[in-house]
């Protein structure tokens, strides 16, 4: 089997052994410092510019098996604490304590498991924000020609690829929320599009809610305005102050996503990563 970029050029059988390389390469460069004499800083900036580097770009493309990340996390945590004298040096805190920001008493090594999420995340997020591009064509035209990835429930053989990014789904929907352009594409009682902490699905009134309503449906086109008399018949009271304050639009523009933890509306890894490991 041929690598291309790095990355093996097929998926198949046991993940274990497709992805064992990164687990040798991280071990071949980790051996070659463990004979050197190092001070706790030296080793943090090593750790933090290298070894937790070193898987990023397979990361960023599949999701790792448990096994080998818990490897990964294994071999990292033997080198924080060996010394020269002794490798097999007592570890004196649990690695996740570790792993935690500097202001809740960590050290700010990365989670590997939630940074793997992070980075699939972003695949999503790409899907989602650029439906134009290459990649989402083709998966598009391949898996999910009439809806959008967050909605897949099953697919005919799905590739390895796919089933990777669907696995930082949850993560996405956490802070993920429609932004209302013509309201075509937004169901009224299915999708997260009430600008809430975090984004909500909208509530209504306790009568009687039609499944195929989409927010177009609560727009006046022809004055780009919330058609209020009849939000007032089925939303809940306390959800009409919220909806006002969403600006339709008045020509056709499609609705979009954006995401609620950067200032910019736009994913990002680092935003991604904190919501995982909150």
């Amino acid at each position: 089997m041929g690598t291309y970029l790095g990355l093996p050029e097929k998926i198949c059988g046991s993940k274990r052994q497709v992805f064992a390389f990164i687990r040798d390469r991280l071990n071949n460069r980790i051996n070659s410092w463990t004979a050197k004499f190092l001070t706790k800083g030296g080793k943090e900036i090593l750790i933090k510019s290298i070894a937790q580097a070193l898987p990023t770009y397979v990361m960023s493309c599949f999701l790792l098996p448990q096994d080998i990340l818990n490897k990964l996390k294994s071999a990292i945590a033997k080198f924080w604490w060996s010394t020269k004298e002794n490798n097999k040096r007592l570890h004196w805190m649990a690695w996740d304590k570790i792993c935690k920001p500097d202001e809740k008493g960590g050290l700010g090594f990365r989670d590997l498991k939630n940074f793997n999420l992070a980075l699939l995340a972003k695949k999503l997020w790409r899907l989602l924000h650029h439906p134009t591009s290459l990649l989402a064509r083709v998966m598009k035209g391949r898996y999910y020609r009439h809806t959008n990835p967050l909605e897949i429930s099953s697919s005919n053989n799905p590739s390895y690829g796919l089933k990777s990014m669907l696995a930082a789904k949850d993560l996405l929907k956490k802070g993920l929320r429609h932004t209302i352009g013509s309201g075509y594409n937004t169901r009224v009682w299915f999708d997260q599009w009430i600008p809430t902490q975090p984004p909500t699905l909208a509530k209504d009134n306790r009568a009687w809610r039609d499944p195929k309503l989409y927010v177009n449906h609560l727009i006046d086109h022809s004055t780009g305005e919330w058609r209020m008399d009849l939000i007032q018949n089925i939303c809940d009271p306390c959800e009409i102050p919220l909806i006002q304050s969403i600006r339709p639009s008045r020509s056709i523009k499609a609705d979009g996503f954006c995401w609620i933890h950067t200032k910019s509306g736009l994913y990002t890894v680092k935003s991604g990563y904190e919501i995982a490991t909150l």
